[in-house]
């Protein structure tokens, strides 16, 4: 355990783990009032909620099934862009159906990363102590989803839009999954 945590690879694979997650928590706190401010009338906005858990459930299901197919990795490191680039959306979008879509596709992409996201580091540093390996990278998602939602409120008020700010999380989703990509094993953190 020490080894995996002094490792350069958990270190890429947690600051990426951290990167991808900003953009996460953000709509469970921002889109509906986003969308109420577009012009979305207010149950209409609330139901984007809904439609985020429905695509987590179908992507949890479907990407994972994918993975099988396709390869985790490839899958995995889809899910982190399509993460941000569904957050760069939802910062452009101005219309209740581009942020339904939004909804729908950020759901299924997060799902995905939920799901892949430990077979992923079990593949990078093998199945000795997983638990703890796992347990240590997910507190950098709880930092994330920490940062992330507040981030946006206080950038959002000093500019006094959401956009730019939604935009600014969807970058640093963009530089997480960058550097996810770099993440490899390296000899002594053997798969398995």
């Amino acid at each position: 355990m020490r080894e995996v945590l002094r490792s350069p690879g958990f270190a890429r694979l947690y600051g990426a783990c951290f990167l991808v997650s900003v953009p996460v928590g953000v709509p469970f706190a921002h889109l509906a009032a986003f969308a109420e401010a577009q012009g979305v009338p207010r149950g209409e906005a609330l139901s984007l909620l809904g439609l985020i858990g429905l695509g987590s459930i179908g992507g949890r299901f479907v990407l994972g099934a994918l993975a099988d197919e396709v390869g985790r990795r490839q899958t995995f490191l889809g899910c982190c862009w399509g993460v941000a680039a569904a957050t760069l959306w939802w910062a452009v979008s101005g219309t209740g159906l581009g942020m339904a879509v939004f909804a729908l596709a950020f759901g299924v992409l997060y799902g995905g990363f939920v799901a892949l996201l430990p077979a992923f580091a079990v593949d990078i540093f093998g199945r000795r102590a997983a638990g703890a390996v796992l347990g240590a990278l997910y507190t950098s998602r709880g930092l994330a989803l920490l940062v992330g939602p507040p981030l946006v409120a206080v950038l959002a008020a000093l500019g006094r839009t959401s956009a730019l700010p939604i935009g600014v999380c969807a970058c640093a989703g963009v530089a997480g999954a960058l550097l996810m990509s770099r993440v490899r094993p390296s000899p002594g953190e053997a798969t398995g």
